[in-house]
């Protein structure tokens, strides 16, 4: 790895924790305007905000020719580099002191996602990845699980609002079929943090953000694991479907789960 990119992983890495501790502050000392509704079962709290316009100030200070890309704010600067950051995935779980949230920073250039952290604070687990460098949770490095048998899997499954109620329980169904087990648990960088981790041999989400999604996919293909999405660029503008599984376990799982033809 270059230094140039080591230095961009230190910093991606930094992002996170301070963003992660930030968001654990603002929590403790919440009061009764907190969280705003923004849809059905779809919240944003004061924290939000302020830990993504922390993220954005310090990528200014030391990086201020990159791009940012945020769930909160959207898009600033033009650039070939861009962060990609989601203060807090999982915001529903945060707001009510479930432990499954966490910060997702992303770096990619050229269309390409280079590097990728993810800090769980109530946790305290720091999964990052540099591309071809591996991958890492708190200093050890990690890898997909091995499991090939369906009967034996867990399949981690979202919900997107974009997308119908009744396609989500379709999915639902179709895991069953195969003789998977399922969980759900709120987050999307925790689901993919998981799968990285071993914890887990699949995630399946019918469409999620960038912010959402690009570490947590660099982080599972750098510990061994395949993902089916749309390229960068596309997934940057319109977000993406995202499958994350083991290898062993590909084939049943976009044949059976998303009822599509094996293409390898």
């Amino acid at each position: 790895m270059t230094e140039k990119f080591e230095t961009k992983l230190d910093f991606a890495r930094f992002l996170a924790v301070e963003a992660g501790t930030l968001a654990r502050e603002l929590y403790k000392n919440k009061d009764k305007d907190f969280v705003s509704v923004k849809g059905l079962q779809d919240f944003v709290t004061i924290a939000d905000r302020k830990v993504e316009q922390r993220i954005r100030a310090l990528i200014k200070e030391y990086y201020p020719s990159d791009a940012v890309l945020g769930e909160e704010e959207g898009q600033s600067g033009q650039s070939e580099a861009i962060w990609v950051v989601d203060p807090i995935d999982g915001t529903a779980n945060y707001m009510r002191g479930l432990p499954d949230w966490a910060v997702s920073i992303a770096y990619c250039e050229n269309e390409e996602i280079m590097l990728g952290a993810i800090y769980a604070p109530d946790r305290d687990e720091l999964c990052w990845a540099a591309k071809d460098q591996g991958a890492f949770c708190n200093g050890f490095a990690i890898e997909v699980s091995n499991c090939s048998q369906p009967d034996q899997a867990v399949l981690l499954l979202g919900r997107s609002s974009r997308k119908p109620l009744q396609e989500y329980l379709d999915i639902v169904q179709h895991t069953v079929d195969a003789n998977m087990e399922y969980r759900r648990n709120g987050s999307a960088a925790v689901s993919l943090m998981w799968v990285a981790q071993g914890r887990a041999e699949g995630y399946y989400e019918a469409h999620l953000n960038a912010w959402d999604a690009l570490a947590g996919v660099l982080i599972i293909r750098e510990a061994g694991g395949l993902v089916r999405s749309q390229p960068v660029a596309e997934t940057l503008k319109n977000g993406s479907e995202i499958l994350a599984i083991v290898p062993e376990l590909e084939r049943i799982t976009v044949d059976t789960i998303m009822h599509q033809d094996f293409v390898a």
